[in-house]
């Protein structure tokens, strides 16, 4: 590489006029890394803000990009946050939806889906009996809340109550 083309490149990376650039080259034997040195501890270069030493040179890019992949490809991490933002959503339907047992036009009970759920799992073959011997004593079991699931249940609610009625007529008879 021939003096100018040294100038020249000394210049475009310090950012500095010709002269200094061949000012610096000059003091330093036409060295550029030792004529880069020189201009920063004159301070007409701003050294870099960090510095560090590795064996292996990647772009920051890449490694960024490696990251939000392995979000997107579906890590452990995202997993877990999908997992836990569906049970959020669950427990927010079912805390604004209420299970409710009317009994002669009078509400009995009110409570949250949530509830019922969890008491439906903890006890299962009583809150089934319960309900069903509900029924057989004029119960009616709904759901009320801004959830669309709730038309659909209160129908299959209401066909299991006049089922009931229907068998109750029946064994009366």
């Amino acid at each position: 590489m021939d003096e100018l083309e040294k100038v020249e490149r000394l210049r475009e990376r310090a950012k500095v006029s010709y002269e200094e650039a061949k000012q610096a080259l000059e003091a330093c034997q036409w060295d550029l890394l030792d004529a880069m040195v020189y201009l920063e501890r004159q301070g007409k270069v701003e050294a870099p803000e960090q510095s560090s030493y590795t064996t292996q040179y990647e772009e920051p890019k890449k490694l960024e990009e490696a990251v939000s992949n392995t979000e997107k490809e579906g890590g452990a991490g995202a997993v877990l946050n999908r997992f836990i933002d569906w049970c959020k959503r669950i427990l927010k339907k079912g805390n604004e939806n209420s299970f409710v047992v009317e009994r002669q036009g009078k509400r009995v009970v009110s409570m949250p889906v949530t509830l019922l759920v969890i008491i439906a799992i903890l006890a299962f073959w009583i809150i089934f009996w319960v309900l069903l011997i509900g029924l057989f004593f004029g119960c009616r079991y709904s759901f009320e809340g801004p959830a669309s699931m709730t038309v659909d249940m209160n129908k299959a609610m209401d066909s299991a109550a006049n089922a009931a009625d229907t068998i109750k007529n029946e064994f009366t008879k």
